[in-house]
């Protein structure tokens, strides 16, 4: 698979992370196959896009909210966008603190060594959704996530929430590790929907 298109599905995968945060923070709810790939990506090491993501279904959320951002049509993903780069933001923090990024791979080991439950078990969302709000969660400034008050003040939809934004930061690090640069976002548009189409054309 070419460079950009690698570089276009591990970006999809930063906007799923942010664009399922806001179904959860609007609705109480998300897409269950992709937040189900999001979170998984999560105790996944390796920085192949095709190996952390099987097939381009667990990343459909995520092509079409990178569709939808790279057209005409921002203004509906406001707040996704917003997400998306508040997390590549945090990224870059996370990767000038080692002691943090010391905390969460620990963590992140200890719970894929553990037998009990599945990453997309309650009790792992809830076990990565403190893991976030205690590590990522203390940094300035703090993602804002904005929604319906019943919805984020449910505690496990909250837990949920923080631990799509852990996803969010595993996606940042897969789309860097594949060549992915914050210019790329303005001068690649073209190249990117151009690669959005033979991925799907590729796919059905």
């Amino acid at each position: 698979m070419s460079k950009i298109n690698n570089q276009t599905l591990a970006l999809a995968s930063i906007l799923q992370s942010a664009a399922l945060v806001d179904q959860l923070a609007s609705n109480g709810s998300c897409d269950t196959q992709c937040a189900s790939a999001s979170l998984e990506s999560i105790i996944t090491t390796s920085s192949n896009v095709k190996e952390v993501f099987h097939s381009q279904a667990q990343l459909s959320i995520g092509m079409t909210a990178l569709r939808i951002a790279l057209s005409k049509k921002t203004k509906s993903m406001q707040t996704v966008i917003f997400y998306a780069l508040s997390l590549i933001n945090l990224e870059k923090k996370l990767m000038k603190n080692p002691a943090l990024l010391n905390t969460i791979t620990t963590e992140i080991d200890a719970l894929n060594r553990q037998e009990f439950f599945e990453i997309t078990h309650a009790n792992s969302i809830a076990r990565l959704g403190e893991l976030y709000k205690t590590t990522l969660g203390e940094l300035n400034p703090r993602i804002m996530v904005k929604g319906e008050q019943v919805h984020l003040s449910n505690q496990r939809t909250a837990s949920h929430i923080r631990a799509l934004l852990l996803s969010g930061i595993r996606a940042v690090s897969l789309w860097k590790s594949q060549g992915g640069k914050t210019w790329h976002l303005v001068l690649n548009k073209r190249k990117m929907l151009n690669a959005i189409d033979i991925l799907d054309s590729s796919n059905s």
